[in-house]
C-alpha cells in the first residue's frame, strides 16, 4: 500500500504537468487566432483609427524613491492626452503623494485619490476604477514600465465584443543576474501558456503590470478574496468575456535580487491566485464558460494545488517507504536523483525556476492555512530600482 500512495504520489505531478503540456503545445503548433485571419494592414488601419479615452489606474503605498521614474514612464506614452488620464490612488506615509501632487499641478492628465489610513491593494483598485472616466481603464504597478505603444496596442483589441481584458508581455531588466535570467525564463514559459490558452478560450494569468479592461465591465469588482488584478480575467470570464494576451503590449520590470526575495515574490503571488480560484471554483467544469471551464481553470488548480502538495507528501511517504523495502527506495530515490541531475545539466535555471516556483506554492498554501493575507500592497523591495 505503501508503494502504491509512493508512485501515485509521485506520479499524479507529472501527469498533470503532461497533460496540460500536450494541450498548451496542441493550440499553439496547430490552432491560430481568430484576429490572424485579417490581413495586418487592414487590423493596423482599424486600430489607428479607434482611440477611446483610457484611464490608467495605480495603487501606491511608500514608492518615494521610484514614482517620479514611473511618472515620467507614463508621461511619454505615444497616445493624445486629450483622451487620457492617469489616477493614482494612495495610502502612503512618505513623501509619494507630495511628489505626485507637484507632477499634477503642471500635467492635468494626472490625478491622486488620497486615503490616510492603509486601504490594501484591491480597495484602492477598486476606488481608482471607480473614479476613472475612461472607457478602458489599464492596471498598472509603481514598479513596472509601460513600453510607449502599449495603450495603442491595448485599445485595438477591445474592437473585439468577445475581449473583456488585455494583458501583456513581462520585460525583465536585469538578464545580467542569475534571478533575473531565471526570472526571464520563467515569463517565457508563461507567456507560451498564455499564447495557447488566447487561442483556445480566455487566458488565466494576468500581469497586474500591464492588463487594460472594458471600464463598465470591472467597476462592480468588489469583495475579492485576494488581488484586484488576480480577480479581473475570473470575474470577466463569468460575465461572458474573455482575456487576451498579446505579446506587443510590453512593460519592463526588475527580477527580485535574490532566491529568497524571489519565492518571496512568488508566494504572494501564488497566494492570491489560490484565494481567487477557490472563490470562482463555480467556474469549473460548467459547460458555459467554454475551454476555460472545463479545461484551463480546472489544470490551473490542479498545478498550483494539488501537484505541490502530491510531490511533499510523496517524498514524506518515501522516507518509510524505504526503510521497510529498500530496494523499492533506493530506485524511487535513484529516479529522482537522475531526474534532478539531468535537469541541472540542461538547464540550471529551468531547474531552479521549478524549485522556486514548488517552494513559492508550499508556502502560500501554508499561509492560507493560518489565514494570513497578502493584500496591502505587499512587495519586494529589490524589484524597485532607480537606474
Amino acid at each position: 500500500m505503501l508503494r502504491i500512495l509512493v508512485v501515485f504520489s509521485l506520479g499524479l505531478p507529472f501527469a498533470i504537468f503532461a497533460s496540460y503540456g500536450s494541450i498548451i503545445l496542441y493550440y499553439n503548433k496547430f490552432k491560430r487566432n481568430e484576429s490572424s485571419e485579417d490581413s495586418v494592414h487592414e487590423e493596423n488601419e482599424a486600430k489607428a483609427k479607434f482611440e477611446p479615452f483610457v484611464s490608467v489606474v495605480i495603487a501606491t503605498h511608500n514608492e518615494e524613491s521610484i514614482i517620479s521614474k514611473k511618472i515620467e514612464n507614463l508621461l511619454a506614452l505615444d497616445y493624445p492626452w486629450d483622451k487620457l488620464e492617469i489616477i493614482f490612488v494612495d495610502d502612503s506615509d512618505d513623501s509619494t503623494p507630495n511628489i505626485i501632487t507637484n507632477y499634477a499641478k503642471n500635467h492635468p492628465c494626472v490625478n491622486l485619490l488620497r486615503f490616510h489610513e492603509r486601504m490594501g491593494y484591491s480597495p484602492s483598485m477598486q476606488a481608482g476604477c471607480k473614479k476613472a472616466k475612461g472607457e478602458i481603464t489599464v492596471l498598472g504597478d509603481a514598479g513596472s514600465f509601460l513600453d510607449a505603444q502599449a495603450i495603442r496596442h491595448f485599445v485595438g483589441h477591445f474592437q473585439n465584443p468577445d475581449v473583456g481584458a488585455v494583458t501583456g508581455q513581462d520585460v525583465i531588466l536585469n538578464l545580467n543576474e542569475e534571478v533575473g535570467r531565471s526570472e526571464n525564463l520563467y515569463q517565457r514559459i508563461y507567456n507560451f501558456l498564455r499564447t495557447a490558452e488566447s487561442k483556445m478560450d480566455s487566458t488565466f494569468f494576468i500581469k497586474g503590470e500591464a492588463t487594460a479592461a472594458k471600464s463598465c465591465l470591472i467597476r462592480d469588482l468588489e469583495n475579492c478574496s485576494a488581488t484586484f488584478d488576480t480577480a479581473v480575467g475570473l470575474f470577466l470570464r463569468q460575465k461572458g468575456f474573455k482575456t487576451v494576451y498579446d505579446p506587443k503590449v510590453k512593460f519592463y520590470e526588475y527580477a527580485p535580487l535574490t532566491h529568497s526575495d524571489r519565492v518571496k515574490q512568488k508566494k504572494i503571488r501564488a497566494a492570491n491566485l489560490i484565494r481567487i480560484m477557490v472563490q470562482f471554483r463555480h467556474l469549473m467544469f460548467k459547460r458555459k464558460y467554454g475551454k476555460y471551464g472545463s479545461i484551463i481553470l480546472p489544470m490551473y488548480f490542479a498545478m498550483v494545488v494539488i501537484a505541490p502538495v502530491a510531490i511533499l507528501i510523496g517524498f514524506l511517504l518515501l522516507i518509510p517507504a524505504t526503510f521497510f523495502d529498500f530496494t523499492f527506495g533506493a530506485t524511487i530515490w535513484g529516479i529522482a536523483g537522475s531526474v534532478l541531475l539531468l535537469s541541472l545539466l540542461l538547464s540550471r535555471d529551468l531547474l531552479r525556476t521549478f524549485l522556486d516556483f514548488e517552494k513559492g506554492l508550499l508556502e502560500a498554501l501554508y499561509d492560507i492555512a493560518i489565514h494570513k493575507t497578502h493584500d496591502k500592497i505587499d512587495k519586494v523591495e529589490s524589484t524597485r530600482r532607480n537606474n
